[in-house]
């Protein structure tokens, strides 16, 4: 069925997950794809695979709009290496062009926030493409929640073993200063998750792991230990590993990821320990004991145990929620956003504050003690970071509007 007035959406970058989101586009029944942009040879053919059109650069995409006196498109997604999300977010803001923006929203908060500045100034909508704020099995944990009581702890993993290949189709993710590593590529995603589940991150410390890929050992991290505490008291840990044969990590889990194989038996890659239970993630099994009451009434009874048996209770129908697609469920947000329906979900500030607290863990280690994150409104914003539309008049008003917030 065509859409009546669909919201038309370019997707910026042709790597690895720019098609992954072109397709969720191509099947969504509010949105069309309007085009491919990426300067790299295979990208054309990408374009060609997925029937729409392509472009080298955002300028050729508007020159082709106006040219065929044709509106440009509404939105873009934005899915190309960590370092160039500012300077392309920044470029297709310039021209009204609301923006999903692949995390990290920034190499740096600095950046991140001269972003965000600048795209208010446009009047832009901007959405963080953190899209496991969308993930069936993340949401039900949010409202399961309640049931394990006051949550004191939770310990968490996202560890597995990428290969050559993935390296050597995107040599940046071998190099810290482009953006590469697990910290800055996978570690982000799950802060953002326990901050949306838990509220802020207060403090973190981190310790590197070992290295196994000796070749790019000076330029990239394979992980790191961290210790973390939130500013509501609750405490974890948390092991973030690219280079270990495992399959506790939040893909192997969900099966979000088709290019990473389900593991439909994990328990565990979350564990929320709580004064009245502890939850599992993804299993969303409950483990708790009988309450109170029932402990004294077995005591006068005679019982001789003194600890009630750890009872199991599954929550619900896992199978259920695989059936919903995160990236469905984030672009559905996006097309309402566009629409004037809905507030993002993940906002340019919780982008932001994923990214300091992934500051915190690379100063942590760099200084071997714990950080506390920084405050947000001490960031001051980078707005040569914004490259293509950074001049007097384009900083002028992104200070001016900013001073009058």
């Amino acid at each position: 069925m065509i859409a009546i007035n669909p919201i038309h959406i370019i997707v910026v970058g042709a790597g690895l997950i720019g098609p992954r989101h072109a397709e969720h586009v191509i099947k969504n029944s509010q949105t069309e794809l309007f085009g491919i942009v990426d300067p790299s040879p295979s990208a054309k053919e990408v374009a060609s695979r997925l029937n729409t059109l392509y472009f080298k650069c955002i300028k050729d995409v508007i020159d082709y709009c106006e040219e065929n006196s044709i509106p440009i498109p509404d939105g873009a997604i934005v899915a190309t290496p960590n370092h160039t999300h500012v300077k392309v977010a920044a470029e297709l803001a310039y021209f009204g062009i609301h923006l999903l923006v692949e995390k990290p929203l920034g190499s740096n908060p600095q950046e991140a926030k001269a972003l965000k500045d600048f795209a208010n100034s446009k009047n832009v909508k901007l959405l963080v493409g953190h899209h496991r704020r969308f993930n069936p099995f993340i949401i039900e944990t949010k409202n399961q929640l309640h049931k394990i009581g006051n949550i004191i702890a939770v310990q968490g993993t996202w560890t597995l073993r990428k290969p050559q290949s993935y390296f050597d189709q995107s040599p940046w993710r071998t190099n810290h200063e482009t953006g590469g590593g697990p910290l800055l590529i996978n570690l982000v995603h799950d802060l953002d998750v326990l901050q949306f589940l838990f509220g802020p991150i207060e403090k973190i410390y981190a310790e590197l792991l070992k290295k196994q890929r000796l070749e790019y050992s000076d330029n990239v991290d394979e992980g790191a230990a961290l210790t973390i505490r939130f500013k509501n008291g609750i405490t974890g840990t948390f092991i973030c590993s690219d280079n270990v044969t495992s399959p506790f990590n939040f893909e192997c889990g969900t099966g979000e990821n088709p290019t990473i194989p389900l593991h439909e038996d994990l328990q565990g890659f979350y564990r929320i320990f709580g004064s009245k239970g502890t939850l599992s993630v993804p299993d969303l099994n409950l483990f708790h004991q009988a309450d109170d009451k029932e402990e004294e009434q077995s005591t006068t009874t005679g019982d001789k145990s003194w600890l009630h048996p750890i009872e199991k209770k599954s929550l619900i129908d896992i199978n259920e929620l695989r059936t919903l697609q995160p990236f469905d469920l984030q672009l559905n947000h996006f097309v309402d956003i566009i629409r004037g329906k809905a507030e993002p979900l993940c906002t340019a500030d919780d982008g932001i504050s994923a990214s300091l607290c992934i500051e915190a863990v690379l100063k942590s280690i760099e200084t071997d003690i714990p950080q506390y994150i920084a405050d947000m409104k001490s960031i001051s914003p980078d707005y040569h970071a914004l490259g293509y539309v950074h001049d007097k008049t384009v900083q002028a008003t992104v200070t001016t509007n900013t001073n009058t917030k």
